[in-house]
């Protein structure tokens, strides 16, 4: 083959290629300009999302499912708390109202607040060394009101006419009750309980226990005979009693369960368990109850009427449950509004009112039902 010919092969091997390059790097920028369209158009639909979730008003649903207004049918009176003396260092964790007075544990003081018409207060919780960040360490001693520890207080809730505590690192559980703080003592004899968490009592003698880290709930007697009320579940933590039922957050598979707790002269199975919403997978999805899904949601709350309110913590999102749907409600700070929920825990209704306490964000909420 001579040299010209050769020449022309060349020329025409290189206008291949370069067709072939060019082809390519148009299909893979195009590719790429449709990936990059996706991710806005996802981006912004978030964002949309994000501003309907935090839009103006006090409480208000998404209006999906067709549930309409929130209401709930109550007969106690709603009672107006002044809040605006907690210390901006605040960690709210738990909550409860309890003869018409909120108690909310901080994890920061390592204390448990009271707040009634007369205004705010320690109710119990000593002062504690403090880490070189200057954060109260904590401890563990049954003594009187201001001289007793707690080493993470977690929630609270009416029991035997006093208050009991989730002394959730001291693996215990404590009742504030005349003006003294003591443990109640298992009348087994045995160290019963692995990071107590959610608690709630029936009102009639009987207190139930997230044990968290065994997977089970228990329930405390009056006499302090502890037994396990129901195991085998994934990590339980909020709780809430209402008409012969126990609600569960369990948190570990992202859904709320209730069992019936009529008669407690029994350890219950997995046959026993009932589901009242979440698909047991990890997400954010309003919808029939079966199919939406939460997010390690670790608080709970349910008024008599059997309405449900979920602190939904890691979707940072107060979720309702009602006539088979579950929405997400817009909660604003009126004060702040565009303050937005971090992390929310601890999840109470006092009358017309639901109270949130947002454990990161150091806030509590409110809203009107």
């Amino acid at each position: 083959m001579n040299k010209k010919k050769k020449n022309g092969l060349k020329w025409v091997l290189l206008v291949i290629v370069l067709i072939i390059t060019a082809f390519t790097v148009t299909m893979v920028a195009c590719g790429l300009f449709k990936e990059k369209g996706s991710e806005k158009a996802a981006e912004e639909q978030g964002e949309t999302a994000e501003e309907e979730l935090y839009d103006t008003g006090s409480l208000s649903d998404t209006g999906l499912g067709g549930i309409g207004d929130v209401s709930i049918d109550t007969d106690e009176a709603t009672i107006d708390f002044d809040l605006s003396d907690l210390p901006d260092t605040m960690e709210p964790c738990g909550i409860c109202s309890y003869d018409g007075c909120l108690y909310i544990t901080d994890s920061f003081s390592k204390c448990v607040w009271k707040a009634s018409a007369d205004g705010i207060d320690i109710l119990a919780g000593a002062d504690s060394s403090r880490d070189i960040y200057d954060k109260p360490q904590g401890g563990y001693n049954d003594a009187s009101l201001t001289e007793a520890l707690f080493k993470l207080p977690w929630t609270v809730t009416p029991f035997l006419g006093g208050i009991a505590v989730s002394d959730t690192e001291n693996n215990v559980i404590r009742l504030i009750n005349d003006d003294r703080v003591d443990t109640i003592n298992s009348a087994n004899g045995t160290d019963e309980y692995n990071y107590p968490t959610g608690i709630t009592s029936d009102g009639t003698g009987h207190l139930f226990v997230s044990d968290t880290h065994s997977d089970s709930v228990k329930i405390v007697s009056e006499d302090g005979t502890v037994s396990t009320f129901i195991d085998g579940l994934d990590s339980p933590m909020g709780l809430s009693f209402n008409s012969g039922y126990l609600y569960i957050a369990e948190t570990g598979k992202n859904r709320i369960i209730k069992v019936n707790a009529t008669d407690v002269s029994s350890k219950k199975s997995s046959s026993d368990i009932e589901l009242v919403a979440g698909n047991g997978e990890e997400g954010f999805k309003d919808g029939a109850t079966p199919e939406a899904s939460f997010s390690s949601p670790k608080g709970i709350a349910v008024a008599g009427d059997g309405t449900v309110f979920v602190a939904d913590t890691v979707n940072s999102a107060v979720r309702l449950i009602k006539g088979g749907q579950v929405s997400t409600l817009n909660i604003v700070d009126e004060r702040i509004p565009d303050a937005e929920l971090v992390s929310p825990i601890g999840i109470c209704i006092q009358g017309r009112r639901l109270y949130i306490c947002d454990n990161f964000g150091k806030k509590i909420y409110t809203a009107d039902l």
